[in-house]
């Protein structure tokens, strides 16, 4: 008997160009056809509309439980890192130009030689990493020809959508438990506690193995501490962080038999979970195995039930019985979201570590940016603007090549974000004393890297600072210069919109 050996489907620059709607290709094909192949062209990544999908509550409806959602006041952008190896790694090979030949049956031989050979030598404009924007503010432009620009969509959009949607909920609940600046270290003191923890542990509900390491990355540059992947922490050369699974303690024939083994072999860094069976019993059962193995510092995990009352129960346990808060830990999961851990917090929980996966890795609604033509160079060397029209307006992107800048106020908080020309005068919009900076920076110049990608910690640094410079972020004005309005205008009025 035959069989077929099982595919991988491993995600490799080999294959990366190929991550595309084949309508990315048959364009091209077109364009070759056509004999337009080649035109200058740039393009914009931008939200059009922030989504409807931070977590601020619970209601019911017919006796179904939902998530309560509020639109979003901003997003903080993420994923760049990994776009720009894609346009320096990416490359057109032999194994696409055989695909398109032999499976799709393309024999366009100049068509085959150019995905054969496709490489990117354009220019790249992005905002860095942990910067906050707002709708209709690009997050990167990408200046290249067409065909070799219009390739990369759907690897870019797969690549920072959700990286920036799982950054900003990281963010959530980085802002509810409030410590920002975290630094882990080892001490000698058993009694001293380190500080306050957020564990990303989504790998389990990742939408795929390659989403698994975007979400590990994106929760780090969002605010949290440490991941529980071990394939990001060998990408990124960081620690992770884990304890056990329920399966661990349903193994062994007893309850004890488990915790007995988890400080035998784990000593001060013990973590007991205490919800496998029965949270009473498991604590009486933990703390046997602490007096037996003489224990000066461990961990109980709460993974279910009400949390709230769980931890105020066992604090107080430990206290009658004698137990300094400083030589335990607690860890609370259980499908937490920002808005359960404000619960908890404001609860007085007392809670060291939080065990954050399913909600912060998958975002109830994801970030929706597309990849939309802003320009192109005509043959007599100007540049013809373009922007999406739609009856729906929401759906309408701006035209030509612009920049977004960002203007702080003369005691140092942003009083407005500006979207202009690149080449316009932004004097009309400002104030004496303004100080303005443009967010969009170039990273890579004619094919080459100009940019020194910081590391997730910096990332997650700035984006902290970038928040605190905005004294009112849900009221904070964007401002689209008048010539971009009437640019826009012009375009709708060829394409037979009446503007009012």
């Amino acid at each position: 008997m035959t069989t077929t050996k099982p595919n991988m489907l491993e995600f490799t620059k080999d294959i990366s160009l190929a991550v595309a709607n084949f309508y990315e290709y048959s364009m091209a094909q077109a364009n070759l056809l056509e004999g337009i192949v080649g035109k200058e062209t740039v393009f914009d990544v931008v939200v059009r509309n922030l989504p409807t999908n931070k977590i601020v509550g619970k209601f019911e409806f017919d006796g179904v439980k939902y998530e309560k959602l509020a639109k979003r006041n901003f997003l903080i952008n993420c994923g760049i890192e990994q776009c720009l190896a894609y346009f320096l790694e990416s490359k057109g090979n032999t194994q696409l130009r055989n695909y398109l030949e032999n499976t799709q049956e393309i024999k366009d031989t100049k068509f085959l030689n150019w995905a054969e050979n496709i490489r990117f030598q354009g220019d790249v404009y992005a905002m860095p990493e942990g910067t906050v924007f707002f709708a209709k503010e690009h997050q990167m432009r990408v200046h290249e020809r067409f065909e070799e620009a219009q390739v990369f969509e759907s690897l870019l959009l797969s690549t920072i959508n959700p990286q920036t949607n799982v950054c900003t909920t990281a963010n959530d609940i980085a802002q509810v438990v409030g410590w920002e600046k975290i630094i882990i270290q080892e001490t000698s003191d058993i009694g001293a506690k380190t500080a306050k923890i957020l564990l990303e542990g989504g790998s389990q509900r990742s939408t795929s193995p390659q989403s698994s390491l975007f979400n590990s990355r994106a929760a780090r540059c969002g605010g949290f501490t440490l991941s529980s992947n071990i394939a990001h922490g060998m990408n990124y050369n960081e620690k992770v962080g884990g304890t056990h699974g329920h399966s661990y303690v349903m193994l062994h024939p007893t309850e004890y038999a488990a915790f007995k083994a988890q400080g035998k072999l784990f000593g001060k860094k013990v973590c007991f979970l205490l919800d496998t069976y029965n949270v009473h019993q498991a604590l009486e059962t933990a703390l046997q195995v602490v007096e037996e193995e003489q224990l000066e510092h461990f961990a109980f995990r709460l993974d279910s039930g009400d949390l709230l009352a769980q931890s105020k129960w066992l604090h107080q346990e430990m206290k009658q019985r004698g137990y300094v808060r400083t030589c335990y830990d607690l860890v609370a999961s259980d499908d937490l979201t920002a808005e359960k851990i404000a619960t908890l917090e404001q609860g007085n929980a007392d809670i060291n570590k939080y065990l954050v996966g399913t909600y912060v890795v998958n975002p109830p609604k994801p970030v929706t940016a597309v990849f939309k033509l802003a320009a192109y160079l005509e043959t007599n060397g100007t540049w013809n603007l373009r922007g999406k029209l739609s009856e729906d307006f929401t759906k309408a992107t701006l035209p030509g090549i612009k920049q977004v800048y960002r203007v702080a106020g003369t005691d140092g908080y942003y009083k407005r974000d500006i979207i202009a020309f690149a080449d316009e005068d932004i004097t009309p919009y400002l104030q004496q004393g303004d100080k303005v900076r443009g967010l969009l920076v170039p990273m890579i110049l004619q094919g080459e890297l100009v940019y020194d990608c910081p590391s997730l910690d910096k990332i997650s640094t700035y984006r902290t600072n970038e928040l605190s410079k905005f004294k009112d972020i849900a009221n904070y004005e964007v401002v689209i210069s008048k010539k971009i309005v009437e640019t826009q205008q012009e375009i709708m009025q060829q394409h037979g919109f009446k503007i009012e």
